[in-house]
């Protein structure tokens, strides 16, 4: 039986697939440092490595041109953009406002399922920690940040912190370039936030949210290289 639905909505259904695809992929690489700040990028020799014609990868990135990961310009073409200084202070002044907030609001006030979610996430840190997993543990680090912010069921609040998602994935990458001790550091501050949260203590867990935000913004910064 030949399809009810027209050629031209296939074709359009088709065609939002591969962009949405070549976006993703694309928002990954540069999220993830594989596409590093500063590097060139090509349309065609992108639509080749990911397999797909050379639109869906224009249109990606372009909305990756509106989110502040690349720049587009006749003069030099498609460059992955680098956090600046204002990028950074901006980012991080946003997240403490919603983070700060998220910690004290649920402070007391997770379910048994959620704590279950939470201390498995710290012990997941824990063990990268301890297996000298960097880039698990960056993974990780961003994961339970987006964890916490669920718990609230706000979903505006949700929405924000996803589209943030890969800008705190480049954030804690840079942070850990400079300071490789503060992995350790951040799972420990992780676990202090979570103790505030459990035990009720709103102001605690809001105050030790912004002091952990604080500290990594100081090393991007302010920083000080220091070995693992």
């Amino acid at each position: 039986m030949p399809s009810l639905v027209p050629p031209t909505v296939l074709k359009r259904a088709a065609s939002s697939r591969l962009q949405t695809r070549a976006y993703a992929e694309l928002r990954r690489l540069i999220a993830s440092g594989e596409f590093p700040a500063g590097t060139f990028l090509s349309e065609r020799q992108l639509a080749a490595q990911l397999e797909m014609s050379k639109t869906p990868v224009h249109v990606a990135l372009e909305r990756l041109e509106s989110e502040g990961f690349v720049t587009i310009s006749a003069q030099q073409g498609i460059v992955v953009r680098g956090l600046t200084v204002e990028d950074i202070i901006d980012h991080y002044e946003l997240r403490e406002a919603i983070e700060s907030y998220a910690a004290g609001r649920l402070a007391g006030r997770l379910a048994d399922s959620q704590r279950a979610s939470l201390e498995e996430s710290l012990a997941q840190q824990e063990h990268a920690l301890q297996r000298g997993d960097a880039a698990g543990l960056i993974d990780l680090d961003a994961r339970f940040h987006l964890l916490l912010t669920s718990f609230l069921g706000n979903r505006q609040i949700l929405a924000t912190m996803e589209q943030l998602r890969d800008k705190i994935h480049q954030v804690i990458v840079r942070v850990t370039s400079l300071n490789a001790r503060r992995l350790r550091e951040s799972v420990d501050e992780h676990r202090g936030i979570a103790q505030a949260i459990v035990a009720g203590d709103a102001a605690l867990a809001a105050s030790r949210a912004i002091a952990h935000l604080d500290a990594g913004k100081r090393h991007v910064l302010n920083p000080q290289r220091l070995p693992a």
